[in-house]
């Protein structure tokens, strides 16, 4: 490792949304005016075909109920029209992380962990912390890409939900890999699966109906001894389920295709996501039962030999560290590295005890076979 630079200090965000779907929407609009960076990512330079908007907001509002009058109290806090808002553009057709879910076998006191590392860069992530109590739709907390959609969560009723990309994102941006499917991004799934479902059977009843553009290994888990991995990829969709009785009570995820079936769609493989798998799946493995701390500790150690990733000139920095506990419905959160920054303790849908955060970032270089593909 070499490269190392001098501490920078970015900004994080919580919010609190809650009220009528339009009420919220209205509330996100608010904290835009606020916090106009945001707009950047959310308003389009041009308005969207009629056709275009009118297809992408039926199809959120088949899967996501409620998503539209949510956006459009936000448009009128604004007062734009709705066609200006990318979340149209972009959800209905960038990122790397780890993430396991721990099914009580396995832990120490009996409750179900799920662990979630996030890496990308801040001037691409919202950095932004929610928790909703929206009416007709469960209470959640995770962190918002594009204010509307979720990267991750967990509900009132414990289920969790956590994402990383499978092979190269799909998107519409350069650099990305151009949608072979059409459906819906991750953050409108994730959101999606935690404000209507309770526990993962009916979270997988509804991603069998989803379309889904996204690419990605989606983990699912619940306080029943229950977890899945759901794997999409170009259109095509692979599933695992796992129970506290089963030989490997967890499921651990990167960035790479676990299926074999997928895997001849994907063949190529990054190093550092390989690295990370196996830095799981040895955590996993290992004979003696998982604590909290275990899992702190994982993600408090530096790549290669954790789960902390500093490379943020590349694109592939850790934006947070999230530790949840499905059966007391309490997440501990850490906005940037663990390295380098505190840790706090969230209840679902409940409040942090501050709305910004101070984040600090340091890069560092890795060695070569970094992005060598395998």
């Amino acid at each position: 490792m070499k490269g190392d630079l001098c501490m920078q200090q970015i900004q994080g965000y919580f919010s609190y949304i809650e009220g009528t779907r339009f009420e919220a929407g209205y509330q996100q609009g608010e904290f835009a005016k606020r916090h106009p960076h945001f707009l950047q990512g959310i308003l389009l330079n041009e308005p969207l075909p009629e056709d275009q908007w009118k297809e992408a907001a039926a199809l959120l509002e088949q899967y996501c109920p409620g998503i539209t009058e949510e956006i459009d109290g936000f448009c009128a806090a604004l007062e734009v029209p709705p066609s200006l808002i990318s979340y149209y553009a972009s959800s209905a057709l960038h990122s790397g992380c780890s993430h396991c879910a721990i099914l009580p076998a396995k832990t120490e006191n009996g409750h179900t962990y799920m662990l979630r590392n996030y890496d990308l860069s801040p001037n691409v992530d919202d950095m932004r912390l929610c928790s909703t109590s929206i009416e007709k739709a469960y209470k959640h907390t995770g962190f918002s890409v594009f204010l509307f959609g979720r990267t991750e969560g967990m509900n009132e009723h414990g289920l969790c939900v956590t994402f990383s990309a499978c092979g190269m994102p799909v998107g519409n941006a350069p650099g990305m890999r151009p949608p072979r499917a059409s459906g819906l991004q991750f953050w409108a799934v994730v959101r999606a699966l935690l404000e209507q479902c309770r526990n993962v059977s009916e979270a997988l009843h509804l991603v069998k109906e989803m379309p889904i553009a996204s690419n990605m290994n989606l983990i699912i888990c619940d306080p029943h001894g229950h977890a899945a991995l759901v794997e999409t990829f170009d259109g095509h969709k692979a599933i695992r389920e796992v129970g506290d009785t089963s030989q490997t009570p967890y499921i651990a995820a990167t960035n790479h295709p676990l299926f074999a079936d997928i895997e001849q769609l994907e063949p190529g493989k990054l190093n550092h996501s390989v690295v990370r798998q196996h830095i799981l799946q040895q955590f996993l493995e290992r004979p003696d039962s998982v604590t909290m701390e275990d899992l702190q500790s994982l993600v408090s150690t530096e790549y290669p030999q954790g789960l902390a990733v500093h490379n943020y000139n590349q694109w592939f920095g850790t934006l947070r560290s999230m530790l949840f506990d499905l059966d007391d419905r309490t997440i501990n959160i850490c906005f940037g590295s663990p390295i380098d920054n505190p840790w706090y303790t969230v209840p679902v849908g409940g409040k942090m005890p501050v709305d910004h955060v101070q984040i600090s970032i340091r890069h560092h270089d890795y060695a070569p076979d970094f992005w060598q593909m395998k």
